[in-house]
């Protein structure tokens, strides 16, 4: 800057107008290419510090997905067991020479969790993210879970709001098998079994296992898809991260 100074100083001093002002016109170029030179440097570096904060968020909502990917796996079990116990029922009802196994029948009134964390932690942050591509993949996956939610709302409301109640007023549920009593193995069926097969031709329980089987298997069916697009978008966003280093 000295320089420049003691030049434009000597161009003033000669009466070099002419020289003077292409002198200028460099000079203010100069200036405005050093500007944007700074800001650009500046912007390298912005952007680099939010890929930073993103790849973080990425690895973050990787490690929810696993989390959540367990939880999806117990409950896609617990399902395809209580939908067995289901059709084992309704077997029973077509058939009266269908056994049954007793230890299983409490799967009747037990029903299965739905409580992803992946959505719950990131959805605000997600939202915000500059990736287009992260962003729109993320937001598909959680509407996908929400249509799991929907399914899973019906599921437990046949279970909690109509099976229960319904096994409570025909006095199906065994006390004694809330205590741990090993001498009597009848003891430990949560349901008294001829209650149960009693009501296996009262056409309001038949309806009822018929909700059970068809909220059941949409759950199930749901949660399998979700199994699916969870593996995917983990491979997805790992992808992702690969690029980005």
């Amino acid at each position: 800057m000295k320089l420049l100074r003691k030049i434009r100083q000597n161009l003033i001093m000669k009466n070099q107008n002419g020289n003077y002002y292409k002198y200028a016109v460099g000079e203010i170029i100069l200036v405005v290419l050093g500007i944007l030179i700074a800001l650009s440097i500046n912007n390298w570096n912005e952007n680099r510090k939010n890929k930073k904060k993103e790849l973080v968020l990425i690895n973050n909502i990787i490690e929810d997905l696993g989390l959540d990917l367990i939880h999806i796996n117990k409950s896609l079990n617990e399902v395809v067991n209580q939908k067995e116990l289901v059709d084992d029922l309704i077997e029973k009802i077509i058939d009266n020479k269908k056994k049954l196994d007793y230890e299983k029948i409490s799967l009747l009134r037990f029903s299965s969790d739905f409580r992803p964390i992946s959505q719950r932690n990131h959805s605000e942050s997600i939202s915000n993210l500059n990736d287009d591509f992260i962003r729109d993949i993320l937001q598909k996956y959680f509407l996908k879970e929400d249509q799991v939610l929907d399914i899973f709302l019906e599921y437990v409301d046949i279970i909690h709001n109509k099976i229960r109640p319904y096994l409570s007023e025909t006095g199906m549920h065994n006390l004694k098998s809330l205590y741990n009593n090993k001498t009597n193995e009848k003891l430990h069926v949560p349901l008294y079994p001829k209650i149960l097969e009693k009501q296996l031709s009262v056409v309001k329980f038949q309806q009822l296992l018929y909700e059970r089987r068809l909220k059941t298997d949409s759950f199930e069916k749901l949660l399998k898809e979700l199994r699916l697009r969870n593996e995917e978008l983990v491979i997805k966003l790992k992808n992702e991260i690969d690029r980005f280093k």
